[in-house]
């Protein structure tokens, strides 16, 4: 019994020697050895960051935008979120759009849900700075529908974000979403589609709830279009909010949504790759 507990014990200190072995092999992006605390660290950088990801669609689902800002964002004031058409670009805008807007929405009916799958993550070498992509797969709901009813869709989209270590915690940089579309639920998505671009076949006309300031209704002047007026949509609102709740700093055709006479699904965003310093990667935002 002694010599075979010798045996494993010998078995496991080899082990260890070739662990230790390929780790002095092994260099992160920076071109230094990946050491067991690196390696350590590097894998609960990444469980945080998708931690803060998460967090995001969780205090969105919720309508508290303002405490998401202020728990899970950057202090910087270089923050940007950016979705098809919209970019804004710093954390007045930001909070403009994302925090003082949301006051505007109407949380009668809401249900908000965006899934995150399929991450990729990348850290970089000197662990300062982050990017990330993910799918989501959803379903929105609330008022706004045609006659004043609810309304109820279907979501997909694609993620981009930055991440930065601000005091040790990983915090939301910038945030780009890429919308494919949003569909009402009896309708397939090559049928109606609001993030569908102006002309296209499957181009989604949104009808409104009831008129802002009605009973029921978004408080004036946001949320859905009065009954009857519905939009030419670009991914401008969802059941129940407008996307245009602030004055974007730019405007612009940042990615196409599906439309069945798309020739192919664009490869964007680009998975990230290993680097060293963020001086020698670019954001997911279009600068």
């Amino acid at each position: 019994m002694i010599r075979k507990m010798m045996g494993v014990a010998c078995l496991l200190a080899a082990f260890a020697l070739i662990a230790t072995a390929v780790q002095a092999q092994v260099k992160d992006a920076c071109g230094k050895p990946m050491t067991a605390e690196k390696i350590a660290q590097r894998s609960l950088d990444m469980l945080e960051i998708q931690n803060a990801a998460g967090a995001h669609e969780y205090y969105h689902s919720a309508f508290k935008h303002k405490e998401e800002i202020e728990d899970v964002w950057s202090k910087r004031d270089d923050i940007a979120w950016q979705n098809n058409n919209d970019f804004y670009k710093n954390r007045k805008s930001v909070w403009a759009f994302y925090a003082e807007g949301i006051k505007q929405a109407n949380p009668l009916g809401a249900l908000w849900y965006h899934m995150l799958t399929t991450p990729i993550i990348e850290v970089a070498g000197d662990g300062q700075t982050a990017k990330a992509i993910w799918m989501s797969f959803g379903n929105v709901s609330g008022a706004g529908g045609g006659g004043g009813g609810a309304m109820s869709q279907w979501t997909e989209e694609k993620y981009g974000m930055d991440f930065i270590k601000e005091d040790g915690v990983w915090k939301i940089w910038h945030l780009r979403t890429y919308v494919e579309f949003y569909s009402p639920f009896t309708k397939s998505w090559t049928e109606s589609n609001l993030a569908a671009p102006k002309g296209s076949a499957n181009e989604q006309q949104m009808g409104g709830g009831p008129p802002p300031g009605a009973q029921g209704g978004p408080p004036q002047g946001a949320g859905a279009p009065p009954q009857g007026q519905g939009t030419s949509a670009t991914v401008k609102q969802e059941p129940g909010a407008s996307f245009q709740m602030a004055k974007p700093d730019e405007n612009g055709n940042f990615y196409e949504g599906y439309h069945p006479e798309r020739t192919a699904p664009a490869f964007d965003p680009v998975p990230p790759k290993p680097y060293c310093t963020w001086k020698d990667t670019k954001g997911y935002v279009i600068n």
